[in-house]
């Protein structure tokens, strides 16, 4: 259905869009807000000791790719290279690298969980955000995505039922 991601029904691309929508703020944002207005807010979030010297690694793209490992991995799979973790800023200034990460990530992160498979919305959530809004004081976040991900769903299979769990519950 969708190759780039290797999305494979409707349903699985209603997950994807949900998460699209809300990671990037109804795709306004390829780069997290603080990190982009406020850069010095954000020196010292998402590192680790392999980070290249210069480079910050907080949320860019359509999906908000974090961290070295993930802009390291992103690069060699889409360009057998280092040039997303040599140059992060290119996930949020370049559309196609955007979009490209954002296809990447799906298919190697989030569509690789068995319940993502089994249609469970909240699964791909838990994947893709799970350490801030599957647990503690952060699920009425997880659940206004399902909000976004019940109404893309009613879009693209109407009368197919929306499954929640994954998540929060």
């Amino acid at each position: 259905m969708i190759p780039a991601g290797a999305i494979a029904s409707a349903r699985e691309a209603a997950m994807f869009l949900a998460n699209i929508l809300w990671e990037s703020d109804g795709l306004r944002a390829k780069e997290e807000y603080q990190c982009k207005n406020n850069p010095s807010a954000c020196v010292g979030q998402y590192t680790t000791p392999q980070d290249v010297p210069g480079q910050t690694y907080w949320g860019r793209g359509y999906i908000q790719l974090t961290w070295h490992y993930n802009y390291l991995a992103a690069s060699m799979a889409l360009y057998g290279d280092d040039r997303l973790a040599t140059n992060a800023a290119q996930v949020a200034t370049n559309e196609d690298i955007a979009w490209a990460v954002s296809f990447w990530y799906w298919k190697a992160e989030v569509r690789t969980d068995p319940g993502v498979m089994a249609g469970q919305f909240g699964s791909a959530v838990n994947r893709i955000n799970g350490a801030l809004e599957c647990s503690g004081p952060n699920q009425d976040l997880a659940r206004k995505r399902y909000q976004i991900y019940k109404a893309v769903l009613a879009v693209f299979s109407p009368g197919e039922t929306p499954i929640e769990t994954g998540c929060y519950n």
